[in-house]
């Protein structure tokens, strides 16, 4: 079975493609939730990265 959003092979049970993330839709159901929480830990990572780089920016200048 093949993605449908980017093409990339994927094994039949497979719920969320392996290439680009999205769900996989079969028979036009969708067998798994849009990966919500993904997108919430992605943003959290972010600002703690920022966070991180800004505190190092302020102890270099000090």
């Amino acid at each position: 079975m093949f993605c449908r959003h980017c093409g990339k092979e994927v094994k039949d049970k497979a719920v969320v493609c392996s290439g680009c993330g999205n769900a996989i839709v079969e028979g036009g159901e969708t067998l798994a939730a849009t990966p919500r929480r993904w997108h919430w830990f992605t943003m959290f990572v972010t600002i703690g990265v920022i966070i991180v780089l800004l505190l190092i920016a302020i102890i270099a200048g000090l």
